[in-house]
């Protein structure tokens, strides 16, 4: 089962009268795994050689920018799938609406049944 260590932190309300304290939990961030090490690990659980593996791990992400590039969403099974959007900011007509008011780009990941189950079952232990 996964686990997440969060910390407990103090904060002062310095915008309050009274200046009130108040705690909070605070995620502990450790360092992310490189995409070299991931396919190592790939590589070595599928008994594949790594070049082999990263060759096909590349084609995987490439063909997933390009189908998110022509507007597409990309399911991959249980994992979940990635989805273009855009922010745009409202306008009062209809002409004024035009491609200047998009502010972001952006991919929303839509987490699958696998991540949906581990996110269920993690625990959190607090230090």
């Amino acid at each position: 089962m996964g686990k997440l260590i969060a910390r407990k932190t103090k904060k002062v309300l310095g915008f309050q009268e009274g200046k009130p304290t108040v705690y909070k939990l605070q995620q502990v961030i450790f360092p992310q795994v490189s995409y070299a090490d991931l396919v190592e690990e790939i590589s070595n659980s599928c008994g594949v050689n790594a070049n082999q593996t990263l060759s096909v791990v590349t084609a995987l992400l490439n063909r997933l920018v390009h189908y998110m590039q022509i507007g597409h969403g990309v399911r991959l099974g249980s994992f979940g799938s990635f989805i273009p959007k855009i922010r745009v900011k409202c306008v009062k007509t209809e002409e004024e609406a035009t491609a200047e008011t998009i502010q972001q780009k952006v991919i929303r990941f839509v987490p699958g049944k696998d991540f949906k189950t581990m996110l269920a079952n993690m625990s959190v232990e607090t230090n």
